[in-house]
């Protein structure tokens, strides 16, 4: 997996849009659960390297 990334995005304001590595992330796993409004996902990597986010 790239660690390489497009410049991050500007919203209205100076504070650029955060950055977070996907190995931070997943640590070594291929799955990790996100949850947001009350409703959790599952991000995982393919075994082609791509992401999938799934309800």
């Amino acid at each position: 997996m790239a660690d390489s990334c497009p410049k991050p995005a500007t919203t209205g304001s100076n504070n650029p849009t955060p950055v977070i590595s996907s190995k931070t992330l997943f640590q070594g796993r291929r799955m990790i659960a996100i949850e947001h409004n009350g409703e959790r996902y599952a991000l995982r990597i393919t075994a082609t390297g791509k992401l999938i986010l799934t309800k």
